[in-house]
């Protein structure tokens, strides 16, 4: 199962939401607060507060956000499941 990590107000969240659905892709949905300090879940797992994250949890990989550069998940997004 997939969890994204993301606030709907992101603009970096929703090209990945987009892609997601695009994909015909099945994920939750975890919506973080504003305040990167609170986001402690999201630290615990990939050691930054930045988001969209994205945790693909069948085959353990963690892709960590890295603020407006997220061609990482995108790649990842596109490797895994553009064949399905």
């Amino acid at each position: 199962m997939l969890k994204l990590y993301q606030r709907e107000t992101c603009p970096y969240c929703k090209p990945i939401r987009e892609k997601l659905t695009e994909l015909n892709i099945t994920y939750i949905n975890v919506n973080l607060p504003k305040d990167r300090s609170l986001r402690t879940e999201l630290i615990e797992l990939t050691g930054v507060p930045y988001i969209p994250a994205l945790v693909d949890e069948d085959e353990g990989v963690v892709l960590p956000g890295r603020l407006e550069y997220n061609q990482h998940i995108f790649d990842y997004l596109e490797k895994r499941f553009s064949n399905i």
